[in-house]
């Protein structure tokens, strides 16, 4: 019952977030922020971790569709922890804005609503997969998601974010 709840949660999401981009793209005016500017955002120094390659990045504009990755991977031993921030000019998480506070938690994961850097984030732990995710809305612009597998626990994904510059990002969306 729990995994159906919480499959019945994420897509609930993802229609939001289909929903949302295809409501108002044709009302998004301007240009997501070009990957290369966003790339130092990614790229961090992070204790016990090693850099699994150059960070990289991808800026997509086609008829009335525009969105900016940028995207780096990092791993520890067996471990792994890629960090990826997506600019869809504002339509990358509405649905965050809407959960207000919220804590769910059962034997295959815990799921709650947290503050990182000031921004509100949505923290998802699977403790027998040892996967977890935190999900950052920046500006209500960026998306900025950590991802880590063979993790204990989800401090790895906080102390990552806690290295990025989330206020200097938020001075891009314009």
């Amino acid at each position: 019952m729990q995994r159906i709840f919480t499959c019945s949660l994420f897509a609930l999401a993802m229609a939001f977030l289909m929903f949302g981009t295809l409501a108002s793209s044709a009302a998004a005016v301007g240009e997501p922020v070009h990957f290369k500017e966003l790339l130092p955002f990614v790229d961090l120094k992070l204790p016990g971790w090693e850099m699994s390659e150059k960070p990289g990045g991808t800026t997509v504009k086609h008829e009335g569709f525009s969105m900016s990755e940028a995207k780096a991977s990092f791993h520890a031993g067996d471990k792994t922890l890629e960090v990826i921030i997506l600019d869809f000019k504002g339509q990358a998480m509405p649905w965050l804005g809407m959960l207000g506070k919220m804590e769910m938690e059962s034997s295959e994961e815990s799921i709650r609503t947290i503050t990182i850097g000031g921004f509100k984030a949505l923290e998802t732990f699977r403790p027998k997969d040892k996967h977890g995710e935190l999900n950052i809305s920046v500006a209500d612009r960026f998306w900025v998601k950590l991802e880590g597998e063979g993790l204990d626990n989800i401090e790895p994904l906080k102390a990552a974010a806690g290295q990025m510059d989330l206020k200097k990002l938020a001075t891009l969306a314009k």
